[in-house]
């Protein structure tokens, strides 16, 4: 007689990532997280976040911290560099949270507290982390795919094998900046270089080359308006920006424009204003502005 293996079950797990490159983390299924920013002092070193559990089933949470901050791709896309810590920016090493892990009914939150203790030769200036916050079900996953057969030893040999049966368990996190900063911090933006140039016979592709100066992270707006000949304001937008170190964003502007953007010009300023953060907790710095001509 023909014995086969006992049932076992295998198990698949997927992480969901928010939009790393942007400053306020987006909010998935099964992790949200208020406030999106944590804004950290020599004066004072703590703060808090808290975290609901919106499923409708218990969920296990984890809170970790890793070195990184926003830039931009080879296509000009805000991404975040999780990297090494080149320049001594890292800020991940010496924050702690509590607690790291916890169980959420449906419904509940949890306040996580960030506490914290840098090196006593740290040097005046902002310091760098992302935050994330770890999703997963608590209960066991749902079967989603199973064999048939009797796989009891001594049954008789039906022919049908069993097979494996699959579970998957979704995984979620979401991404947040934290800030510390030490004795006096000052920011601003320097435009390297930018040009427009239209891509087609309806938008204009717009490229800057960016770096930030002062010591602090450079966190705002970009506005870009596209005037015609006479001076009227043909298209306008408004990006959410944040300047670490360098960025090389690209904006595309649709634009009922003619002859593919003769006469017309492109303004970029960048500010500091926010208005989905609380000012406090910007570095202000001078508005840069710059205009170019739109290449055909």
């Amino acid at each position: 007689m023909r014995r086969f293996p006992p049932r076992f079950a295998m198990r698949t797990a997927g992480v969901a990532w928010c939009a790393l490159g942007r400053l306020a983390s987006a909010q998935l299924p099964g992790v949200a997280v208020n406030p999106h920013l944590v804004v950290l002092t020599h004066a004072k070193p703590s703060g808090e976040i808290t975290v609901v559990n919106p499923r409708s089933y218990a969920t296990d949470f984890s809170v970790d911290l890793h070195f990184g901050y926003a830039t931009t791709d080879s296509a000009g896309q805000a991404r975040v560099a999780l990297a090494d810590d080149a320049d001594g920016a890292s800020a991940a090493g010496w924050i702690t949270p509590s607690p790291r892990r916890f169980r959420l009914a449906a419904g509940a939150s949890q306040t996580v507290r960030l506490l914290a203790h840098p090196p006593a030769d740290t040097r005046d200036g902002e310091y760098w982390a992302r935050l994330t916050v770890h999703a997963r079900d608590a209960a066991a996953p749902s079967r989603v795919a199973e064999g048939i057969g009797d796989s009891t030893p001594g049954a008789v040999d039906t022919g049908l094998h069993t097979a494996p049966r699959v579970a998957l368990a979704l995984e979620t996190a979401t991404v947040l900046p934290v800030f510390y900063r030490q004795g006096a911090v000052q920011t601003g933006i320097a435009i390297d270089s930018l040009d427009a140039r239209a891509v087609s016979d309806s938008a204009i592709e717009v490229r800057a080359m960016l770096h930030r100066t002062g010591n602090a992270a450079f966190v705002g707006l970009a506005t870009i308006t596209v005037r015609d000949a006479s001076d009227s304001i043909v298209a306008a937008t408004t990006r959410q920006l944040a300047v670490y170190r360098a960025s090389a964003p690209r904006w595309r502007l649709p634009f009922p424009g003619t002859a593919r953007g003769v006469g017309y010009r492109v303004t970029v300023e960048l500010s500091t204003r926010r208005h989905d953060i609380d000012p406090h907790l910007i570095v202000a710095a001078p508005v840069e502005e710059r205009t170019v001509a739109v290449v055909p």
